[in-house]
Formats: structure tokens, sequence, C-alpha cells
């Protein structure tokens, strides 16, 4: 295979030796069928110091040789691959068929090419995925076992334990089922490519031929020579050499006649046929769209299909479809014909081929629904006389299991069919008979759902005042129930209840109960539109003395309702903020405890819209003493349109005096003792007054005004953390700068946990509201740290690097290599927070991947050493589920390649630690690169470990 004879045939180390004539020996038109061998030499070759490299104990000089000689071979092999215009077909029909494992490593190599270079991978998928149907087809039949060919019994008596020819057979039967493994792949890409069509743009010889001629020579003399400090990058595919652009119409034109070779083959004739008239001639030249004329000839006359660029034109003798047909066994046995023979035939011979086919379709095990082929009682008796013959026919006792279980399946389903086959004589022993219906009595339909309904609401008077909104039918089921009917056990509006309870005495009480409770429902509902139409059929029977405060509750419903949309959804609607000012009306304030939450809706509805200058003037109108909110309300509502920082401050400042003594009023006296009734009775009061905030600030949804709130518990979390000594504890904000400067009021609470359920709630909503905003991440990610949330945070944080850049783009600076960017004329990058990596560290050490937190330290620029030391010990003393050896490629710190090569070192861990010097200390350790250089190649490492650790965190595959 190495040495070829003197006859003209191609060497190919003559080829790799010397570059130069590459070109020439390729393109030479009497020397293609050579190039099918040629291309495997070269992928063999190319395999075979993949191999040597991989054998450990090698210098870094012959690492680098073995890496560059592989990187050349396999240019050549794709350069030769190319001359032959990728044709897979020709290049399976000129090898022998042990070297499918070759070709098999040749179409990974342009499968896997794109992915490393981030280019479009269309193309390479598509010739690998035609390269597995190829297989597929070629393959359908195990072939016979190789002959031996050395002794397999020795002179001595000893049985040979291996023969070479037949560990070379089973090694290409394990890769053809291997390959057999991506079928379903293939077709949906081939199918996805055929129904979106898209142009592919092909790569040219020059592609591989260019970097090969220019670089390979250069490369592998720096390998010899064993300079390291000089940087010659391996040779690899240039794309932009040269292009072949693929239309889109052809490229979904050339999948379509794939689809039908696909599906005749599989012996899916309707849906080839239906494919196949769909088929066209090409318009572009190229061969890798061309279609085989003659063979498509052939499937249009075989599958009779017409009115296509291939079906024939000229006169063609039809077949006639008759019973002489139909008795022709050569025709029975083709499956082609009986579909045909249903198509072309009409009436009772229709019925006939339907039968027939079924019969054979069953006895064949093909996993087809017959059930609508046989309908009529004609085709079920001459389907069963059919399926006798042909069971007459089967001795395998598996193959009769299987058809007797159809056969069940098929006398569940179609009448009468078990007493037909037994009537045909066909032995039915074994299918199990069935329950029928009585002849004594008729069958009924079950009731509908509707009919349920309607039974149930004319004998259950309970459903009805459960379900009915309208006034006859529910004063009819209140009269019916009579006093078995508990109206306290229906729920009403809080803020009616004051009013309610004035006509507990009355005879009206009891209608007013059940009229509020269904108007309360339908506000729970959410249905707008029904709780006014139902409000005004109730206010005749609700009396005139309730008009005001029925009318301030429908100012309460729709702000409710309105207040449970997202803001967007608020933006785009017709809601205003005109009917919630009447509660500025002085005529219209209650003084009642029940009214406070009406109140909080009202404003925030307002502060939602923007309305946020009439808080601002009118809030002051509402007492103090009932609606304890109305400081903090008035100062949201000036903060937001405030543009001067100073205005800011003096909003914060309030803000912190007004709700800081709430929370710190509301805490457990501190050793958790008994209190007396006058302090007890002083926190209930301070934490009833809290839950009001709560729930007031649960319902704004203003961007800047969640920052705002966010900022201030953020302050008095920090603070108490500075106070506890536990500043590693500290959360980010992004306004948290307007309370840093307050000293004043006591922020001492013994006890966070209110603080951490409002933190939890203002950041959830800041986050369902933008979810790209980047301050908002950052904050969520600290708390979930600080919540011990590891898993979370990480998540956080990895949003938190893709808001940045959804590529990963991101570089984080060395400090040994500062100097070198500021003579740049590019300003460096933005600087990250080290407090970020740190806890990014740490979460990845708790999800179990140490070798990950190890790297995490080099983006570090203050206690790397220390945060090194930590991991490393932490890595030296627990199992990991790292791979070290493929974290090679995430590494731009010099101490990182140290300590992980001393670990692998004393773990004996000898391929990781080649493949770490191979991978990452060529950029590390090498001072010789320049600036710009070494900035990309930093930024696409760290871009790949950053993946990596997304794909680890949310579980999926990257």
């Amino acid at each position: 295979m190495d040495n070829p004879d003197t006859n003209g045939e191609l060497s190919w180390f003559e080829l790799f030796v010397d570059p130069t004539v590459v070109s020439k020996a390729i393109l030479d038109p009497e020397k293609k069928k050579q190039l099918p061998k040629l291309c495997m030499q070269f992928t063999d070759k190319g395999l075979l110091a993949e191999r040597e490299k991989e054998r450990g104990k090698l210098a870094v000089e012959e690492l680098m040789l073995f890496e560059r000689k592989s990187a050349s071979m396999k240019l050549c092999a794709m350069a030769t691959f190319a001359a032959l215009d990728f044709d897979i077909e020709f290049v399976i029909d000129n090898i022998h068929r042990n070297e499918l494992l070759t070709l098999r490593v040749l179409a990974d190599n342009f499968y896997r090419i794109y992915n490393e270079k981030n280019l479009d991978a269309t193309f390479g998928n598509w010739l690998f995925y035609r390269f597995v149907l190829s297989i597929d087809r070629r393959n359908r039949l195990d072939p016979p076992a190789p002959r031996a060919t050395i002794a397999t019994t020795l002179s001595n008596g000893q049985i040979m334990p291996l023969d070479p020819a037949s560990v070379k057979h089973e090694k290409t039967q394990r890769t053809i089922l291997e390959l057999k493994d991506h079928i379903m792949k293939a077709k949906a890409f081939i199918t996805e490519l055929s129904e979106v069509p898209r142009d592919i743009v092909a790569p040219g010889i020059q592609c591989f031929l260019k970097p090969f001629v220019e670089l390979a020579p250069k490369a592998m003399t720096a390998a010899f020579l064993g300079d390291r400090n000089v940087l010659i990058e391996n040779p690899s595919a240039d794309f932009e050499a040269e292009k072949v652009i693929l239309p889109a119409a052809d490229v979904a034109n050339k999948c379509l006649s794939e689809l039908v070779v696909v599906h005749y083959t599989n012996g899916e004739l309707l849906e080839a046929k239906k494919i196949l008239s769909r088929v066209t001639k090409p318009k572009t030249a190229h061969p890798m769209v061309a279609i085989d004329e003659d063979v498509f000839r052939a499937y249009c006359a075989i599958l009779n299909v017409k009115g296509t660029d291939y079906s024939t034109s000229g006169p063609i003798k039809p077949y006639i479809f008759d019973l002489n047909a139909l008795n022709d066994e050569e025709h029975r046995k083709s499956e082609v014909w009986r579909q045909r023979g249903v198509q072309e035939t009409s009436g009772q011979l229709q019925s006939v081929y339907k039968a027939e086919n079924a019969a054979c379709s069953v006895a064949e095990n093909h996993p087809e629904c017959i059930r609508d082929a046989i309908k009529t009682p004609a085709e079920v008796e001459r389907f069963s006389k059919v399926l006798k013959k042909k069971l007459e026919e089967i001795r395998d006792k598996r193959r009769l299991q299987r058809i007797r279980a159809q056969l069940q399946f098929l006398c569940a389903t179609i009448p009468d069919l078990r007493n037909i086959l037994a009537a045909n004589e066909v032995d039915v022993k074994e299918l199990r008979q069935f329950v029928t219906p009585s002849q004594h009595q008729s069958l009924e339909r079950p009731p509908s759902t509707e009919q349920i309904s309607n039974s149930l609401r004319g004998t259950d008077p309970f459903w009805a005042l459960m379900t009915e909104f309208d006034v006859h039918i529910l004063k009819m089921a209140l009269v019916e129930l009579g006093p078995f009917w508990f109206p306290l056990k229906m729920p009403v509006s809080e803020f009616l209840l004051d009013t309610l309870e004035k006509r507990a005495n009355t005879p009206i009480y009891t209608i007013t109960r059940l009229f509020l409770s269904k108007l309360y429902q339908l506000s729970r509902m959410h249905d707008f539109g029904g709780y006014l139409e139902m409000l005004s059929s109730y206010k005749s029977d609700l009396g005139q003395d309730m008009n005001v405060e029925l009318a301030l509750e429908s100012v309460y419903v729709k702000s409710l309702i309105s207040n449970a949309h997202m803001p967007w959804k608020i933006a785009h609607s017709d809601v205003t903020s005109a009917d919630s000012a009447l509660i500025f009306n002085q005529n219209l304030i209650r003084v009642n405890e029940n009214s406070a939450k009406m109140y909080n809706q009202c404003i925030s509805l307002m502060l939602n819209l923007g309305d946020h200058q009439i808080v601002f003037d009118k809030g002051g109108q509402i007492p103090i003493d009932i609606f304890k909110c109305v400081p903090i309300a008035r100062m949201f509502g000036a903060f937001i349109p405030a543009a001067d920082e100073s205005v800011a401050k003096k909003c914060a400042d309030g803000f912190l005096r007004s709700l800081t003594p709430v929370i710190v009023g509301a805490q457990p006296p501190r050793g958790g003792g008994r209190r007396e009734h006058d302090a007890e009775k002083k926190v209930l009061a301070f934490r009833s007054q809290l839950v009001l905030q709560y729930h007031m600030m649960s319902l704004v949804k203003q961007k800047n005004l969640l920052d705002f709130i966010l900022a201030y518990f953020v302050f008095l979390h920090n603070r108490n953390m500075l106070a506890k000594k536990q500043s590693h504890l500290k959360i980010h904000a992004k306004l948290v700068h307007l309370y840093s400067n307050e000293t004043s009021t006591n922020t001492d609470i013994p006890n966070l946990d209110d603080v951490h359920q409002f933190l939890r709630m203002i950041i959830e909503k800041a986050y369902s509201i933008s979810k790209t905003d980047e301050d908002t991440l950052r904050t969520y990610a600290d708390f979930l740290y600080i919540e011990k949330d590891y898993q979370g945070a990480a998540q956080k944080y990895m949003e938190y690097f893709a808001v940045q850049d959804p590529l990963f783009r991101i570089n984080f600076i060395p400090p040994e290599r500062v100097d070198d960017l500021k003579r740049m004329e590019k300003a460096p990058e933005k600087l990250y927070d080290e407090q970020i990596f740190h806890r990014l560290r740490i979460c990845t050490a708790h999800s179990g991947f140490l070798t990950m937190s190890l790297l995490t330290c080099q983006w570090l620029r203050t206690g790397k050493s220390k945060s090194f030391t930590k991991s490393m010990r932490l890595l030296a003393n627990n199992e990991t589920r790292d791979v070290g050896a493929n974290c090679a490629e995430f590494i731009i710190d010099i101490q990182a390649v140290e300590l992980l090569s001393q670990h692998y070192q004393a773990n004996r861990m000898t391929k990781s630690l080649n493949t770490l010097y191979a991978g990452a200390s060529s950029l590390s350790a090498n001072q010789n690169v320049g600036p710009v250089l070494y900035r990309e190649e930093m930024k696409r490492r760290t871009c790949r470990m950053l993946t990596t650790l997304s794909s680890t965190y949310f579980g999926l595959h990257i």
C-alpha cells in the first residue's frame, strides 16, 4: 500500500515530501481512480500520527512534530477528497470494504473542523449524513465471514486466538452498526434541508492545498528544530481561499432525491412516490447537486410517477392490473406492484388488491396499520383466505407469534374478524375472545359534560350558589336551601366588611352577603367586565346606601386586576388611573382599617402607570393614622422623576428614616424572653404596619422604583454584615450608594429574616420584569450565594456574563500582561469585581467540579496565590468529576499549569500531563507572543471555559 510500483501510481510519501507537485497530481483526470486509495492513505497516516502522540513519555518537540504531521496529513486527505468533488459513492466503490473505518475518520474530520472553527457546519453535517445513508443502503445484508488469512492451528496444537482478517471484519461491522445509530438524525437533517432550503458554501481544493503548501513546511521545520519560542501554528484549513456556493434550490432538490432513495430502499413506496414528484433537474452543473437521470427515470417508471422532469415522455406499453396479474406469484412478492395495483384499479378489483396487500403485510410482519384497508365484509373475507394460504407456508415460531399478536389487535378493532378467520379454518385457539354487548339491551352513549352540569344545576341548589351569577337563580337556590345555608362560609371583600356588618341583624343580611360574595368571586377571577355587569344587576337589591362603597370597591377591583399584569402588558392596555384618583377625594375617604389594601392597590397602579406626580401632590390628603404608607408612597412619587442625585439621596434618606424604625420595632427582643403586655402590643402594631408595607412594595413594578427599594434592603443587609465582621457576604446593588452616607439611623437588626424576605420578593420581581439587566442579575446571584443556593447563584453569574457578551468573548486581564496591553492603542476591557470570581470558585467547588474551580482563580488580580492554594488542597483531598486532560484549553495562567502538572505527576496521570503541556503551556509560558495575539487567544480560552461552566450548571450539552 505504501510502496507503489513504478507504473505511474501516486505515492503519498512523494506528495507529502514535495508539496509543490500535489496540485498537479490530484487534479490529473487520468489518475482519478487512484485518488480514493490516496485519500485513504493520507487519512491513515494522519491517524497513526495522532496515536503516536498519545503514547506518552514524549518530549514537547516530539509532541509538536506529531501534531503538525497529523494536521498536514489531514489537509492532504481533505484536498484529495475535494478533488473528487466529495463523491462518497465513488470513494466507496474504489476502496476495500475494510477501509470503511478510515473513511469514517475522514468524514468525522470534516464534521469536526467546522465546529472547531465556530463556522456554519451545514456542509460538514450534510457530508457526514450522506455518508451515513450510503453506508446504511449498502449494508442491509451482513456479508459472509472472511476466510482465515493464516493457519488457525499452530504446529504445537495450540489454536490461534485471533485472526487478522476476522478482526478487521469485526471492526468494520462494528463501525457500520455505530453509523446506523445516526440514521434517524440523518433523515431529519436531510428532510429539514429540503423543507427549509438555504445556500451551502462548499470548500474548494485550495482551502486545503494552500495552507499545506505554504505553512506545512515551515511548521514541520520548526518542529524538527524544536524551537519552542517560535510560534508557528499548525496548518489548518483556510475556508476563505476558495468557495463554491451551492444554490438553495439545488441543495433542496438534491436532498429530495436522497430522500427518494432512502424511502425506496426502506420499502416506503408511497412516501418515495410523493417526494419523487417534487424532484426537478438541477440548474447548477456541480457534481455535489447532480442527479443520475437514468436512475431516476427508472424510479419514475417503477413507481408510475408522471409529470416530472424524469418521467418518460415516449409511449410505454401500460401494464394491465387484472386478475391474471393478481394471480402471478412473482408480482405478488413485489410490494411495488401490489401498491400500484391498488392505485391503478377501481371497484371490486381494487378491494381485492387491498385485501391481498393487507394479508401480505401481516404475513411479512410489516409494522403498518391495515384497519382502514379492509372495511367491507368482502375485503375481510378475502383477507382471511389469503392469510390462511400464507400461514401454511410459515414455519418460524417467532414469526408466527408476531402474526398472532397483530391478529389479536385486529380482532379487537375490526368487527367479527375472529369468526371470519375461524370460518376460513385459520387457527384462532390462541386468540382470546372479547366481551360482546348483550342483545337484550341497547347501547347508550355516556352523558356529556353539559348534561351532567345541567343535571347538577337542576338538583343541587348549593351547586347553583357556587357556579351561577344570575339574580333569579341565586334567589331560587337560596329559598330552596332555607336554613341549611351558612352565609359566613362565603368570603367577602375586606373593604366592604364594615358596611356588611351594619346589616347583620336585618332581613336582607343573607342576600346582601351572597351578592357581595359573588362580586368578590368575580374579582378573584379577574373578570372586570363580568364584575361591572353583575354589579349593575345587584344594585337594586343591595340598596342605595351602598352606592359609594360599591363605587370605591369597583375602583379597588380594577386596580387589583391591573396590578396583576406585567409592565409591558399594562403599557399596551387602555388602563388609566383616572378612577383611582377618587381615593384622594375628602368626601370619599373611609376611616377604617380594612381600607388600607385598597389604598395600596390604587396608589401602586398610579406609580406603575407613571402618574407619580399625583401621588406626590395629593398623597398627603389621606390621613396618616389610617394609611401608614403615606410618607413612603409620597417618597416613591418624588423619586421616580428625580434626575438630580441630591433629590434621590433626600428620598433615600426619608425612606430609610421612615421604614427602618418599623423593621427594628417589629423584631423580637434579644434572648427571646417573655415580653410584657404593652411591649407585646407594640410589637404586634409594628408587625401589622410592616405587613402593609410589604403588601404595597409587592405591587410596585416600576423598574427604577424597584432598584430604589432593592438598594435599601441591600444596604440594611450590608450594614449588618459589616457589624458582624462578615464583609465577604455583602451584596451588590445598583443604587446602594444613595444610602451609604447614612449613619444616624439605628439599623441594628438582630434577626434578618424580614430583610431577606423583602429582598427575595423584590429581587424576583425585578428579575421577572427584566431578565437581561446586569445589576439585577448580579444582585440576584449575590443573594442566592448568601442563601447558600450555590447552584442557583452560579447560574445567575453565568447569565450575568452572558449579558456582557452572549458569546462569552470576555477578557479577564491577568496582572503579568497589563503592561503590554497598556501600550496598545485600544483601551483594555471592563474590569470585573473580583468578588464574582471568588464566589464562582466556591460555587463550582460545591458542585464537585474541583479542577474547574481551580481554574477560576486565573481571573483574580489580588489574593490569587491564596485562592490557588485553597483550591489545590481541595483538589488533592477529594475525588473530582473532571477529566484533567479536557481542561488544558481553559488555562491562561502559568501558575495553574505548574499546580496542575504537580498534581498530575503525583497521581501518575501521564495522559493528562502530556495534554496539559501540549495545550496549555504553549500560550502561558511563551513570552514572545504579541499582546494582540495573546489577548485574542485569552478571549478564546475564557469563552470556552465559560461555555463549559454554563453547560455544566444548566445541564445542557453545548
